[in-house]
């Protein structure tokens, strides 16, 4: 993620200091609170490493005074927001070498930020997010179901993650939360908005999870025209970006030629198989960065099926995991808004492996 570190200067313009805003995701990736809020700063290589706790203090030059390594303990200031209520806002005082290492200007304030449980990492590198659409020229395949089980086994993983879709029935919702949630959604500014006005509205489905709805289906050359903009902009803010994408719709050229792979959903039947053909066609081989197939069960048929799919992509470099059973656990969960990483059944873990596979090549 990309975060700023607000700079401020004196009346006579000179620099005063820098404040890192620690929001909820930072406290708790490095567990600190009111009570507990030492950390430990490490400036290194032009990496800044923190982490919970005391360590030792130092400071590092080279011939020229430039600073070569810096470790420093700092506490986070708390303070509260409203005076009659006990929410307070975090921030942490940047020490001057790391403004200094990362050349920040007020116009130039933005570091990227890398969370894992005990520590997060700031460095200047834009590292751009992935996107991947889920594509077949088929409907009802699961792409969906496929593009939230994805997203999610990402999100666990600590990647920030934004899911889009070009479908403004918005069945994302269907696949993520429970019936009794869904009524309170209403959707006024989705994706539209989002490309044309960089505002609109945004559901957190889970945690380092997202979604930008679509509120209508009609897009206008204007539209297509900005959406790459758009997409580019968001690279910047996840790190990954999973497109649900209708392949009637013209938008799903655009969301291709944006993406950096497609994974295909697929069922063991002959108009799918077809389907795959149609999309390794138009795409490219080399675009392809998996076939899932779901909802498989073990008839000679599907087995026939399977194994030509195997055929056809062995020496590709296309995933091709062992396809996801047709199994009542699935089912059950999606009728709950769950995700398949949201139980511990055993007869789910072949179709979590399945999808690992896939992750793991994302």
């Amino acid at each position: 993620m990309r975060k700023k570190i607000g700079l401020f200067y004196k009346k006579n313009n000179t620099f005063n200091n820098a404040v890192l805003s620690l929001d909820r995701i930072l406290l708790q990736a490095l567990d600190i609170n009111i009570d507990e809020k030492e950390i430990f700063l490490q400036l290194k290589k032009g990496v800044v490493t923190i982490t919970k706790g005391f360590g030792e203090e130092k400071e590092v030059r080279d011939i020229h005074n430039n600073i070569i390594e810096l470790s420093k303990n700092i506490k986070v200031n708390f303070s509260k927001l409203y005076k009659d209520q006990d929410y307070y806002v975090a921030k942490l005082n940047i020490p001057f070498a790391v403004v200094d290492e990362f050349k920040l200007t007020k116009d130039d304030n933005s570091v990227n930020v890398q969370v894992e449980q005990g520590k997060i990492t700031l460095d200047r590198e834009v590292k751009l997010g992935k996107i991947y659409t889920m594509k077949v020229n088929k409907g009802g395949i699961g792409k969906t179901f496929l593009t939230v089980q994805l997203a999610h086994g990402l999100s666990m993983q600590g990647k920030r993650v934004l899911i889009l879709t070009s479908d403004s029935q918005n069945n994302i919702f269907d696949f993520s939360l429970p019936e009794s949630q869904q009524f309170d959604i209403q959707v006024n500014k989705g994706l539209r908005s989002w490309v044309m006005t960089g505002k609109g509205d945004k559901f957190t489905l889970r945690k380092n999870l997202d979604f930008i709805p679509l509120e209508s289906s009609v897009f206008t050359e204007r539209f297509l025209q900005k959406l790459p903009l758009f997409l580019e902009t968001q690279r910047k803010e996840y790190d990954y970006i999973l497109i649900d994408s209708i392949p009637t719709m013209k938008i799903d050229s655009e969301f291709v030629k944006c993406s950096d792979k497609i994974v295909i959903p697929a069922f063991c039947d002959i108009p799918t198989l077809k389907g795959i053909i149609n999309v390794i066609e138009e795409a490219g081989i080399d675009k392809i960065l998996g076939i899932v197939v779901n909802l498989y069960r073990n008839t000679v048929t599907q087995k026939n099926i399977l194994d030509n799919i195997r055929t056809m992509v062995d020496g590709t470099g296309i995933v091709f995991p062992e396809p996801i059973k047709e199994i009542s656990q699935i089912e059950t969960l999606v009728k709950k808004g769950k995700t398949i990483w949201e139980s511990k059944a055993k007869s789910l873990e072949s179709a979590q492996n399945s999808l690992l596979d896939i992750i793991l090549e994302m």
